[in-house]
């Protein structure tokens, strides 16, 4: 991380709950944002802002995402909305998840 995390972001998320693709603030966040995954699984979207690519990323319980250089700001990221992620054709019926967000405010 190129500057120590100034901000923590707690967020609660359902099931069926997601967050819509964005971009975090490109002015006002430091470099590298890191996201802590608590409680539920679920997957993360990302979407190539040029072409549309789309890739996705199975968040466990207890992980830990890192987010800079062109992941942090070619890449939309966000989770859908649903009650039932599919990962490597098993399903994973979401339940109560916990996001720690945590990053450098300029």
């Amino acid at each position: 991380m190129d500057l120590p995390p100034n901000q923590l972001i707690v967020n609660e998320y359902e099931p069926g709950y997601g967050i819509s693709d964005h971009i975090d603030a490109t002015d006002d966040f430091g470099e590298t944002i890191m996201m802590v995954s608590l409680g539920s699984s679920c997957v993360m979207d990302f979407t190539y802002i040029d072409t549309n690519q789309k890739e996705a990323v199975f968040l466990e319980n207890r992980s830990l995402l890192m987010i800079q250089g062109d992941a942090r700001y070619k890449w939309k990221h966000g989770i859908a909305k649903r009650k039932v992620d599919i990962w490597d054709g098993i399903p994973f019926p979401r339940s109560r998840r916990v996001s720690l967000t945590f990053r450098y405010v300029n």
